[in-house]
């Protein structure tokens, strides 16, 4: 059974990626918690939340505390009946005429939310809107309406507001320092997971240990300095390079620019100096 080459991956290599790419991980988590900090404070819109809450409470006599138990658990019941009625016609159509808001019903019923807390007859209530001082407006009469329609509707004899409306200090949408602090985390664990993945699906052979492994051959020997740029055979300052700047046969070389074959040689504008012992030689290879 032949043996396959399975790459291992060691500690060392998660913690040397970690090292070599820290700048490029650090630059993405300054970039993204930027990009979201000029999001949430010059394009998103703050909204404000204020919460109101019911409190609903079945009686059908005041002294009647018999049946207490049967009311408490016919009340947890009705609380979804409670929540249905607070976003019907009836209620916010009134709530509309009450405060005067040019505001659609569709769009006020869109930024009330209801909750009730398990094992509780209390229903929070709650409204998002642009403005603190509008959102406790609209939550207040809602309760308000909606306490006296369900009343009505329901018999219940005890549907109170326990608690108005708050005046938001600060916007519900806002980001605080432990998501921007997750935000940076994600980029740079982003920008790890690329140079991690781009490590394991690298299968180049790159050293001598490489060779030994995949290839199962052994090597004899090396060129120094081959990859390098001043060192290599065709490199720019080589003997050899054929198009390098400065060798034999570049630009500036011995039949480069400036010398008896370039474009400013013996068959160019301007001659080349002759060498001693040698006389100056006009266009055509005439002697003077």
């Amino acid at each position: 059974m032949e043996e396959k080459n399975v790459r291992v991956i060691t500690l060392s290599d998660f913690w040397n990626i970690f090292f070599w790419h820290m700048i490029p991980m650090i630059l993405a988590a300054v970039l993204c918690v930027t990009g979201v900090y000029l999001y949430a404070h010059f394009v998103r819109q703050p909204l404000y939340r204020s919460t109101a809450s019911l409190y609903i409470l079945r009686r059908e006599r005041e002294d009647d505390y018999a049946n207490s138990n049967s009311d408490f658990s016919l009340a947890l019941n009705v609380v979804n009946d409670c929540n249905y009625m607070l976003k019907s016609h009836a209620v916010l159509d009134e709530v509309l005429d009450e405060l005067k808001l040019d505001m659609e019903y569709k769009k006020l019923a869109q930024i009330i939310s209801t909750l009730n807390p398990d094992g509780t007859r209390v229903l929070e209530v709650s409204v998002v809107t642009d403005s603190p001082e509008l959102s406790k407006k609209i939550v207040d009469s809602l309760c308000k309406i909606g306490a006296r329609k369900i009343s009505a509707a329901m018999g219940f004899e005890q549907v109170n507001v326990y608690e108005y409306g708050t005046l938001a200090e600060s916007p519900s949408n806002g980001i605080g320092l432990r998501k921007y602090a997750l935000i940076g985390v994600c980029a740079a664990l982003a920008v790890y997971i690329a140079y991690l993945l781009a490590f394991i699906l690298d299968d180049k052979i790159r050293t001598e240990e490489d060779v030994n492994k995949y290839l199962k051959i052994s090597v004899l020997g090396d060129i120094p300095n081959a990859a390098s740029a001043s060192g290599g055979k065709y490199s720019k300052y080589s003997k050899y390079g054929r198009y390098a700047r400065y060798s034999r046969y570049g630009r500036k070389g011995k039949y480069g620019k400036y010398y008896s074959y370039g474009s400013k040689g013996v068959y160019g504008a301007y001659q080349a100096k002759p060498e001693e012992g040698q006389t100056e030689q006009k266009e055509g290879g005439k002697k003077e």
